[in-house]
């Protein structure tokens, strides 16, 4: 084979009597509609897939569901990519609170000395911004085992892992631990960053030369600006976890894992009551010999002409109680929230509500008079006899009290003195684990433990950071208000139908004007009270949130034309887009 191709390039040669010859050649200074659809599909690719660090899966998925989940986080990115971009804003903030609040815990023990009795060196831990991001993502699981509704692990939230660290059982998982899990790669990301730099200096050395852009790059663009802001929200946390840290379940475990328990949604039977609804709290120093309830009439009974009596309650930081008082407290007769004389108007952002509601005596749900018989001047946790939530009309069925559940109650019992007494020697923390109310003092039911944390918890989501709710919709309508402003830009670029153009105008101008007010509206929304009593009249109206759905539609139309003109529009484009700028007019020389 060797001699054959010998014997042929000898002919050739021999037949060439005559050779053109030329010097160094440049690359020919074009690319074709091939070159720019790659570049430009490739680049929206690895930005929004490599950009993604989602959370930790369910433990039974299987890599198709996986596979699944990560394609419609894509498609989320590509179609809407500033809600990608408010889902990790939402994630840095609570990983930054959480890492805050463990270095004030270890900041107090060190300066107080610790009370509990607990190993000093567990109580003396620190976490790093990575860890928090690990028990954010839900990385950290309990063995719950027989008792917890047939849930054989459970995952902390950053609320549960909050409480442990409160009262110093804050989990052993080192940064080391967190690190070998995660598959992030700098190299990797250098990549990204490097591709997504060089199609951003393409784009502008075309502007400086007056080289015309495609409207696909142009999108191109506004996904590789997100995936930048995603990187530096997510840069610190780990990528493609699939299998959390299990805290394996120990008798110290047991009372707060039963609390958690009590107190998150988990718990909750049909109607949506936890099992800690109904607890009142009895302080140690109030706590004497209870006497036996007196059970009298039903509502339907009562009479009704008794006088309306003024209460107040203020919620927990986070309780999922806070978000409709009504469903909390319930439908007592004649209940109206206000401001009444002796106690100020309500406010939806330090979770305080004044409200009238006329008293009767209820009769409690018979599966809980049990614990009437079971309660002891020593529990703290005892069934409120002047307000029972499942007594009430709208709380039609109920689930019969089972052994587990009275187990959980007398080792929740056994810890939330502990927890009191912290928050008394921290007052700051009270409004953090405990509703007050003119009807008695109740647990805060922050979400404490779930069966896995979800990607995306809601634009309304602010757990126990102390973030007002509309933080992340002001974020989102600022990203949005970016995104249309980026599209809006190319109004003056070549499109190939005079139509083509007015829709592109039309929709990248409703998502920015919308993303702009949306953005002042929530900003003022947090300060002026008035406003938040506005949405709630406007949600309530049917006819409104017709309307209102109807223009969440057609911005849905809007974002996906944007998408589509992109690719569409490379049919035809102007000659000058296959040219390349000269890279040498930016480079310094004589």
């Amino acid at each position: 084979m060797l001699f054959l191709i010998a014997f042929l390039l000898t002919v050739r040669y021999a037949a060439s009597s005559s050779v053109e010859t030329t010097a160094w050649t440049s690359a020919p200074n074009f690319r074709g509609t091939w070159d720019l659809l790659v570049s430009c599909v490739l680049t929206l690719t690895i930005c929004v897939w490599s950009a993604l660090h989602l959370n930790v899966p369910t433990e039974d998925s299987t890599l198709a569901q996986r596979n699944l989940r990560r394609t419609r986080w894509i498609l989320l990115g590509i179609f809407a990519p500033e809600l990608v971009v408010s889902t990790a804003f939402a994630q840095y903030l609570t990983a930054r609170w959480l890492r805050r609040e463990i270095l004030e815990d270890l900041k107090y023990r060190k300066a107080e000395g610790a009370k509990l009795n607990t190993p000093p060196e567990q109580q003396l831990q620190e976490w790093g911004i990575t860890q928090c991001y690990f028990a954010v993502m839900g990385g950290i699981t309990i063995q719950a085992g027989e008792g917890f509704d047939g849930s054989p692990r459970l995952s902390l939230t950053p609320e549960g892992v909050r409480l442990l660290s409160f009262l110093g059982r804050l989990p052993w998982i080192s940064e080391s631990q967190v690190r070998d899990k995660s598959k992030a790669d700098g190299l990797a990301k250098s990549i990204v960053c490097l591709q997504a730099g060089w199609m951003l200096l393409q784009i502008i050395a075309r502007l400086i030369q007056q080289l015309p852009v495609t409207l696909l790059e142009i999108n191109t663009i506004g996904h590789v600006l997100c995936a930048l802001v995603l990187y530096l929200l997510w840069w610190s946390k780990p990528l493609e976890v699939k299998d959390p840290a299990l805290i394996s379940r120990e008798d110290w475990m047991d009372p707060f894992l039963s609390l958690m328990w009590m107190c998150s949604p988990i718990s909750s039977s049909k109607d949506g009551i936890t099992e800690m609804r109904c607890m009142a709290y009895i302080p140690q120093s109030q706590r004497r010999v209870a006497s036996v309830p007196t059970i009298t009439v039903d509502q339907d009974d009562a009479v009704s002409g008794s006088a309306l009596s003024p209460h107040e309650t203020h919620f927990s930081i986070g309780s999922i109680a806070a978000r409709d008082p009504r469903k909390f407290i319930g439908p007592l007769g004649d209940f109206r929230v206000g401001s009444h004389e002796s106690s100020p108007s309500p406010s939806p952002f330090d979770h305080h509500v004044s409200y009238m509601i006329r008293e009767k005596e209820l009769k409690t749900a018979p599966e809980h008079e049990i614990f009437f018989t079971l309660q002891e001047p020593h529990h703290g946790l005892q069934h409120s006899r002047k307000y029972c939530r499942r007594a009430l009309q709208d709380c039609l069925r109920h689930d019969p009290l089972s052994p587990f559940a009275i187990q959980r109650w007398r080792l929740a019992c056994t810890l939330i003195d502990d927890l009191y007494n912290q928050c008394q020697d921290r007052p700051s923390y009270m409004d953090f684990y405990f509703t007050t109310s003119t009807l008695g003092i109740f647990v805060g039911e922050p979400k404490y433990i779930d069966r896995y944390i979800p990607d995306f918890i809601g634009l309304s989501y602010i757990g126990q950071t102390g973030v007002h709710k509309d933080r992340l919709k002001s974020a989102l309508s600022f990203a949005a208000a970016a995104y249309g402003a980026l599209h809006v830009a190319a109004w003056n670029e070549y499109f190939p139908t005079r139509t083509e153009r007015i829709l592109w105008i039309l929709s990248s101008m409703a998502i920015g004007s919308s993303g702009i007010f949306l953005w002042l509206y929530f900003l003022a929304k947090e300060s002026i009270e008035s406003l938040d009593v506005f949405a709630t009249r406007f949600r309530s109206n049917k006819v409104l949130s017709i309307i209102g759905r109807f223009v969440l539609g057609l911005f849905i139309l809007a974002r996906i034309y944007l998408v589509v003109e992109a690719f569409v529009s490379l049919r035809r484009v102007p000659i000058a887009v296959f040219q390349t700028p000269e890279w040498s007019n930016f480079l310094p020389h004589l």
